[in-house]
C-alpha cells in the first residue's frame, strides 16, 4: 500500500508521506495527467490536489524513477521530498482525493513516459 510509511497525519486525515523510499511520484498537470491516464492500459495509484496553484495528479512509480525522470511539463519528487496524500478511502472532492486507489499499486515509469512524450 501507499500509504504504508507515513510519517504524520493532520487532523483532516491526509498523510504527509516521504517520496523516495516506497515509491517516488511524478506530478503532472490535472489536464496533461488525464489525457495519459486515457493512454495507460493498467495504471497504478493516483492522486489528485485540487488546490495545488494548478491542479495536478500524482502519478505513484517504484521508487529510484525520479532520479533520471526528465519530460517536459512534469515534476518528479523522490528522496528527500514529501507528498501529502488523501485517506485511503477519499474518493472525491473537496481537497486531494485518489483517482485509481493506491491497491493499484505503482505506474510502470516507461509506460508513463511514453503515454507522456505521445502527447
Amino acid at each position: 500500500m501507499i500509504s504504508d510509511a507515513v510519517e504524520m497525519m493532520s487532523a483532516a486525515g491526509m498523510w504527509l508521506a516521504p517520496a523516495g523510499a516506497e515509491w517516488d511520484v511524478v506530478k503532472v498537470g490535472r489536464h496533461l495527467g488525464a489525457r495519459a491516464l486515457e493512454l495507460i492500459a493498467e495504471p497504478g495509484a493516483v492522486a489528485v490536489d485540487p488546490v495545488h496553484p494548478e491542479p495536478v495528479l500524482y502519478f505513484f512509480v517504484p521508487p529510484g524513477s525520479a532520479a533520471d525522470w526528465n519530460v517536459p511539463q512534469t515534476t518528479s519528487l523522490g528522496r528527500g521530498t514529501h507528498v501529502v496524500l488523501p485517506p485511503d478511502h477519499k474518493e472525491a472532492p473537496p481537497g486531494p482525493y485518489w483517482l485509481i486507489s493506491q491497491q493499484h499499486g505503482l505506474t510502470q515509469p516507461t509506460v508513463l513516459r511514453q503515454a507522456l512524450e505521445s502527447l
